[in-house]
């Protein structure tokens, strides 16, 4: 399905609405160039599932991970990890992403997922972000 963001209010709403149907267990490819918009949808895509925490990009530290103040369909913590630094996947298991992979409390989003393929579990559904002008973003995804 392709979706067309004009702004910010739009990219919250599918952001919201992608969040209202993922489960725990669930990992969220985020494609894209720099810019496209991977961190700002979840940003809103944290703050659908209840994350009070202001929610920034993860690109120097990696991994960050928020609790659910209220579980949500038993999903208990957001992982939100940015995987551009990485250098091979084998660095992933540094920092113990693939140690989430098998929680069925947890839903993982990850940036750069291309840095790592070769260990992401063939259930992760990609969310494809394009930029298209200064505001507008294409958000491709099938789920």
């Amino acid at each position: 399905m392709d979706f067309y963001s004009n702004n910010e209010t739009e990219t919250k709403s599918l952001a919201k609405g992608i969040a209202a149907k993922v489960k725990g267990g669930d990992i969220l490819l985020l494609k894209g160039d720099l810019g496209a918009g991977k961190t700002t949808f979840s940003k809103y895509f944290a703050s659908a599932l209840g994350v009070k925490d202001i929610v920034t990009s993860p690109t120097f530290v990696i991994l960050k991970k928020y609790k659910l103040p209220n579980p949500v369909k038993h999903i208990t913590e957001l992982i939100h990890t940015d995987c551009y630094r990485l250098t091979t996947p084998e660095d992933a298991y540094s920092i113990g992403l693939d140690e989430y992979f098998e929680r069925d409390d947890i839903v993982t989003l990850i940036e750069w997922p291309e840095k790592i393929a070769s260990i992401i579990p063939r259930c992760a559904k990609s969310i494809n972000f394009e930029h298209i002008e200064e505001n507008s973003r294409k958000i491709s995804y099938e789920f």
